[in-house]
């Protein structure tokens, strides 16, 4: 069975958030991918790529997806929808997978999914300054990458490397290797240039 990836965007969806995982989903461990709009319109990101996406949020199949992710964008800020919070939080009280990067993890504070479980973000002030009703701030736990609990994974805009980690695990936690694998490929780069750069700035 093929599982299907549901994602939530909204306009300037942050590339560089989705250029990770997506294609891990889709081609190393052959997930479908579904787009959503809030309006089910199509959206500019953050760099300017014109996505055509696939519904809209009301009509987006958040209880059957193998996997529900948001992506960060500015306008999660201002986007505060009851009925999707509602199903969201139904969602992850059904133990069905989410994951939220950045921004997305706003959507979920406000529907108190955070509240109860280890998460992170773009910082604890953000979360509490911007989702009024968040209430989660014994489970936050300051780190630069993602972190998951099983269910819900988060992380800050700055990790998505983490994150598509983390949301390959949640679509397919029997495939620990490939995970590992995916991860080991991926820090390379990281570790090898360390903090300096040098490699880059020299011709």
């Amino acid at each position: 069975m093929t599982e299907t990836v549901v994602v939530l965007l909204q306009p300037g969806a942050a590339d560089w958030e989705m250029g990770p995982v997506l294609p891990v989903l889709k081609e190393y461990f052959g997930a479908a991918i579904k787009t959503a709009s809030p309006d089910g319109k199509s959206v500019h990101t953050m760099g300017g790529v014109l996505i055509d996406v696939d519904t809209g949020y009301d009509t987006a199949d958040l209880k059957e997806a193998s996997l529900v992710i948001l992506i960060g964008s500015d306008a999660w800020m201002r986007f505060d929808d009851a009925a999707l919070n509602n199903r969201l939080r139904a969602r992850a009280d059904a133990g069905g997978p989410i994951a939220a990067i950045c921004a997305g993890t706003l959507a979920l504070a406000r529907a108190g999914v955070l509240d109860g479980r280890p998460h992170t973000s773009n910082s604890g002030p953000f979360l509490s300054e911007n989702a009024p009703s968040y209430a989660g701030e014994a489970y936050y736990r300051d780190v630069a990458h993602a972190v998951s609990d099983g269910v819900v994974a988060t992380a800050p805009g700055s990790a998505p490397s983490s994150f598509a980690v983390a949301c390959a695990a949640l679509l397919h936690p029997e495939k620990n290797a490939e995970v590992v694998g995916y991860w080991n490929m991926t820090r390379g780069e990281f570790e090898a240039l360390g903090t300096e750069l040098g490699s880059i700035w020299k011709s």
